[in-house]
């Protein structure tokens, strides 16, 4: 009978068990008790092997197989192997195209279910996920657990070729195949291939010019998520990533990592050939004096520079191209924009 009730919870949609912490229901009490360890930080599922702890038993269960190296699941389509039955399915979905998971508001379907319910509260501006140590929320309890380790330092995923350990299981896989060689998707269109299916995915948008993330307030469209998120911060004001040397803050933690290399001095892009370095990498590509490489040309004079011809071409055509929403200003270049 248990069964049963439980069985038709699928057709119903019914979720009985309600998370009291943010809300989050759940059709079976089990899945409610293990989700309340996110809250309480219980760790109940311990690894003999290394003595690291899980909230999941699922998870638990795949870290297990990265000791034993068991991959059951295996893709007649491509020879991928898999530790979960999960994992293998959402896999398929890469060969059949299948993305069940569609979005409400904008239209946008998805292949993960974790990839939709993300997108979700991008829309509804949702971050449930966030700790007294840091005024920073999340829009998932993954993006909060990787968060945290900025604070505690923790690189739990150790390289067994060369002992290099990583914060992010994401760098982690994408170091591991610089050993094995691995290079699982290709794109169709210009043969680049990619780790990861999300950087596949945000590469196919670049040739089918989808950009699905709209700005209510203008309008303005973006092919991937990230950028919507930096871009809705022009309209709120939001600056989250303060300096702590002297408490600047910026709206995007790249633009942050550059402002602070004006304390620290550090110019990571060094030219080979004249040992000339550099803080920000576009003033080190632009850099080509070496190669008397000048690919940008000016259909006014014929004319080639080795620096940005968009910037050249607007003291032609007086385009002036950012906009202030608060007073109307208007700036030829993003850099007296962002000073503005």
């Amino acid at each position: 009978m248990v069964d049963f009730v439980r069985h038709v919870r699928f057709h119903t949609g019914g979720k009985p068990y309600k998370c009291i912490e943010c809300g989050k229901a759940f059709r079976r009490r089990c899945n409610l008790t293990e989700h309340q360890c996110i809250h309480t930080g219980d760790k109940p599922y311990e690894c003999k092997e290394c003595r690291k702890a899980f909230t999941h038993r699922s998870t638990f269960i795949q870290h297990i197989r990265t000791h034993t190296r068991e991959k059951p699941f295996l893709c007649n389509e491509c020879g991928k192997a898999f530790c979960l039955n999960s994992s293998f399915t959402q896999h398929m979905r890469i060969h059949t195209g299948q993305k069940p998971y569609e979005c409400s508001e904008c239209g946008k379907a998805f292949t993960y279910s974790s990839t939709f319910i993300r997108h979700r509260r991008l829309h509804a501006g949702h971050r449930p996920f966030g700790r007294k140590e840091c005024a920073k929320a999340f829009c998932d309890s993954s993006s909060l657990i990787q968060h945290m380790r900025i604070h505690t330092s923790e690189r739990p995923y150790a390289c067994k070729e060369c002992g290099k350990a990583f914060k992010h299981q994401s760098v982690f896989i994408r170091h591991s195949r610089t050993h094995s060689g691995e290079t699982p998707l290709e794109c169709k269109e210009c043969a680049t291939v990619f780790y990861y299916s999300s950087s596949f995915t945000r590469h196919v948008g670049t040739h089918t010019g989808e950009k699905p993330y709209v700005c209510r307030e203008r309008g303005t469209a973006f092919t991937q998520p990230a950028n919507f998120v930096r871009h809705g911060r022009i309209h709120t004001g939001e600056k989250p990533y303060e300096c702590k040397e002297c408490k600047k803050a910026f709206c995007d933690n790249f633009a942050l990592t550059q402002h602070v290399r004006t304390h620290t001095g550090e110019k990571p892009y060094k030219c080979r050939e004249c040992g000339k370095a550099f803080t920000q990498p576009v003033n080190f590509f632009q850099h080509k004096i070496h190669t008397g490489e000048t690919p940008y040309e000016c259909s006014e004079y014929g004319k080639t520079f080795c620096d940005n011809l968009a910037l050249i071409l607007r003291t032609h055509t007086g385009e002036k191209a950012f906009e202030c929403s608060e007073c109307g200003q208007v700036f030829s270049h993003s850099s007296s924009f962002t000073h503005h």
